[in-house]
């Protein structure tokens, strides 16, 4: 539209200076080009100026300068509406953007809450499982023990069983020697015998062998004598049978003791194997799922928020690109707008004048 007008304006302005005809060449050589056409249009205007009506000229130019500037008003008005829908716009994708960098930072929160929970019941766990391995390695090591003494125990006790049954079988023996007739026909075998019962046993007494070596003799035939070393079987067996029962009490005294214990280690086996330690790996697997839930979700508001302040840019870039072209289409329709006073100055120079 600038240059028709102004090929208008030139050719009008030339048209006006020209006085008389064309020469044929120089007619041929304006009408190979369109600012030459113009040029002779116009100069065939100006010669018929007087005779011809042109209203509808100016109508027409009435209508283009008009239409530029409603094409102006439109402009404003849509650039308006598009202000007001920018403006939306940018509301709507600032309030996302607060919207998920608030969500970003509760999720933060959340997933260093979860994870510090998460590695308190770790160490929980690994402190429970350290002290289930200590209390069943106490609870091995006092069934060792208890069976160690159990087995020393038993042998003891065999042996202060097997010394009493020796040691009756020496009264017997004594009581053998103190009839008559057994003295008369002495059995030195069955002497032989008890006395090798005897030394076979854990407590042996000197003063004992030595008086069932003198009774063995042939010739002895002590009345007195053989008293006294019953007297000393019979304390000596009193006290192996004491002892006995002593070392069965004290060992019952221990065991009940150690059973207990045994029992408070395998109950707390028990309760930490079964009850503890399952929860606590439950808590941390419960823990796991809601580290893994929010992770999602904070990678979701991380998504959403780069999305949202993309479309934040974005909508920024093309308001100013849309401002920037809405300034240079003002400044071209203004500018039109300017040239139509010169159009109509011109032709009412060349002659072309309203009726």
């Amino acid at each position: 539209m600038r240059k028709l007008v102004c090929i208008l304006l030139i050719s009008l302005s030339l048209a006006s200076q020209i006085q008389g005809p064309l020469s044929n060449p120089i007619v041929n050589e304006l009408e190979r080009t369109h600012l030459g056409k113009a040029f002779l249009k116009l100069l065939t205007l100006k010669s018929k100026a007087q005779q011809f009506d042109f209203s509808k000229l100016y109508a027409a130019l009435d209508d283009l300068e008009n239409s530029i500037k409603q094409r102006i008003v439109d402009e404003d008005k849509e650039y308006q509406q598009n202000e007001v829908q920018y403006f939306t716009d940018k509301e709507f994708f600032s309030g996302q953007i607060t919207q998920y960098q608030n969500e970003i930072a509760s999720l933060e929160i959340d997933l260093t809450d979860f994870t510090e929970s998460r590695n308190l019941l770790q160490i929980g766990l690994n402190g429970k499982v350290d002290e289930l391995k200590e209390v069943q390695s106490l609870a091995d090591g006092l069934q060792q023990r208890i069976n160690k003494e159990e087995a020393i125990f038993k042998d003891q006790q065999n042996q202060y069983t097997n010394a009493v049954q020796a040691l009756d079988q020496a009264l017997q023996l004594i009581g053998q020697l103190r009839d008559g007739s057994f003295i008369q026909n002495r059995n030195v075998a069955f002497l032989e015998e008890g006395l090798k019962q005897l030394q076979h046993q854990r407590i042996m007494y000197t003063p004992l062998i030595t008086a069932f070596t003198q009774i063995m003799a042939p010739s002895f035939n002590d009345q007195e004598a053989s008293a006294k070393v019953q007297r000393l079987i019979q304390n000596l067996r009193d006290t192996i049978v004491k002892n006995k029962t002593d070392l069965e009490n004290s060992y019952q005294q221990i065991r009940t003791i150690d059973d207990h214990n045994l029992s408070q280690y395998n109950q707390r086996i028990t309760n930490l194997s079964t009850i503890v330690i399952p929860t606590i790996q439950a808590e941390i697997q419960t823990r796991d799922g809601q580290i893994q839930t929010k992770s999602n979700l904070l990678r979701d508001a991380q998504s959403n928020f780069k999305t949202a302040s993309d479309n934040l840019d974005n909508t920024n870039n093309r308001w100013v690109e849309r401002t920037n072209e809405h300034n240079k289409l003002l400044d071209q329709l203004i500018t039109q707008t300017t040239l139509f006073p010169k159009i109509v100055t011109e032709l009412e120079g060349a002659g072309v004048r309203r009726r």
